[in-house]
């Protein structure tokens, strides 16, 4: 956790009690406490991977049983600290991709990437560089490689890959932003670098075709304000922001070589979207054009009949995940909270902010409100690129009735405590603690 959060935790603690005392939602609606036995008892649904507090990767199930420890030498060794970032499951839940940091008091000395069993089982270094800094990890769809990204210290970005279990990495591509979805089959990945074409020329949308070597095969679009493209589940459509044949910015639906099929709304400011898993439904933010942050309200729209399409009331959602088995979207809406406790380096007051977790029945377009917490640095910083973080990590459970948190919240079995937490979708119970930590994704299996 940041200085400057713990101070903005500490400081907005009024507004915390107000906004979570036990017993209630944000929203006033009863919650019923949890009981212990229920951890023993509920059948579990996959497994949970989470940073530590010391930096080492974990493994847990949802009732805080089966823990294990995937790493265990995270600390300073030598003057070097040592930490662990970005655990990332196989689509398979087979293995843990992970990345690895020593670092010293000027800079990071080397970075590592590692496959894992869950239980911490042979683990194989599958890439490592004293100058290529990972910030980013992804799973090919056979559970064969790793896609990344990497950063250098003159700041240019680089897409590479790597066999999971060891082999020569390779450079994939080069690009500053980028963002990028696997083809379901694997065989290649539709990129999006450089941002929108009207900011950046060189802004670009291709095909990187992977069989019997790398090959770029352009898209004939200007890209628009957004950040991750989507191949939908089937692989046979595409969806991403780009202009139009008359210049309007849209938000676009293709065929699988990117030829646009359907226009589902033509756009002010940036967007991000997602695929339902079955991908027969698009959920999407539209950010108004006078915007820096894609924040805006969200709505879902079933392909077969799009003038039918949900919006949210809440008109500033963050983030959303969609649930497994397609029926409930969880989304997040910032409340920023200026504590006033000591400044900040340029003498203003310390910002921090809480979330507030809404559920949506994708059915009826009724939302509910779940419950209001402060979110770890590192799950905000995953929610501001939710949109490429959808392609590769979940917050749900597989059976679609938790979800896992990283951040600050009040329960009547756990008093005010920052770690991990198991949410149920339903509303109707409080927020489960697990064990300390700052992020935590669940198993796709």
């Amino acid at each position: 956790m940041t200085p400057s959060m713990r101070r903005g935790l500490v400081a907005g603690w009024i507004v915390a009690a107000l906004l979570l005392s036990p017993g209630c939602q944000a929203g006033g609606g009863a919650q019923l406490p949890q009981d212990p036995l229920l951890r023993t008892l509920e059948r579990k649904s996959g497994l949970i991977v989470y940073i530590g507090t010391d930096r080492n990767i974990y493994t847990i199930d949802q009732g805080g049983g089966n823990q294990k420890a995937v790493t265990s030498d995270a600390g300073t060794i030598d003057e070097k600290l040592h930490f662990y970032q970005f655990p990332t499951w196989s689509p398979d839940g087979q293995l843990l991709a992970f990345a690895k940091f020593i670092r010293t008091s000027q800079a990071v000395e080397q970075a590592s990437i590692f496959t894992a069993a869950p239980d911490g089982t042979n683990p194989v270094e599958a890439f490592s560089s004293d100058e290529a800094l990972p910030i980013y990890l992804y799973w090919s769809p056979d559970n064969q490689h790793v896609s990344f990204l990497t950063t250098t210290t003159s700041g240019s970005v680089v897409l590479q890959l790597t066999p999971a279990r060891g082999g020569d990495s390779q450079v994939l591509d080069t690009g500053s932003p980028y963002y990028w979805s696997w083809a379901p089959d694997g065989q290649s990945i539709l990129i999006h670098a450089g941002g929108a074409a009207q900011q950046q020329p060189q802004a670009r949308l291709a095909f990187l075709n992977l069989a019997g070597g790398v090959t770029e095969e352009g898209l004939d679009l200007r890209p628009s304000a957004f950040q991750a493209p989507a191949w939908s589940p089937d692989g046979s459509q595409l969806l991403l922001a780009a202009e139009t044949d008359d210049g309007q910015q849209a938000l676009l639906v293709t065929d699988p070589r990117g030829a646009v099929k359907n226009v589902l709304k033509t756009l002010e400011g940036s967007t991000a979207f997602g695929w339902s898993p079955d991908g027969k439904q698009v959920a999407y933010i539209a950010a108004g054009g006078d915007q820096t942050l894609t924040i805006g309200p969200l709505t879902v729209l079933d392909l077969q009949t799009p003038e039918e399409a949900k919006t949210t009331e809440q008109e500033a959602v963050l983030a959303f995940f969609w649930s497994p088995d397609n029926e409930r979207i969880a989304y997040f809406v910032p409340l920023v909270v200026r504590p006033t406790a000591e400044p900040n380096q340029s003498g203003q007051p310390e910002t921090t902010i809480l979330l507030r977790l809404y559920m949506l029945d994708v059915k009826t377009g009724a939302a509910r409100e779940v419950t209001t917490f402060y979110p770890t640095q590192e799950f905000l910083t995953t929610l501001q690129y939710f949109d490429q973080y959808q392609r590769s990590a979940t917050i749900w459970s597989p059976d679609s009735k938790n979800l896992v948190l990283a951040g600050f919240f009040r329960s009547s079995d756990a008093n005010a405590a920052l770690g991990v937490w198991v949410i149920a979708a339903s509303g109707n119970l409080e927020p489960r603690f697990l064990t300390e930590g700052v992020l935590a994704y669940w198993s796709w299996k």
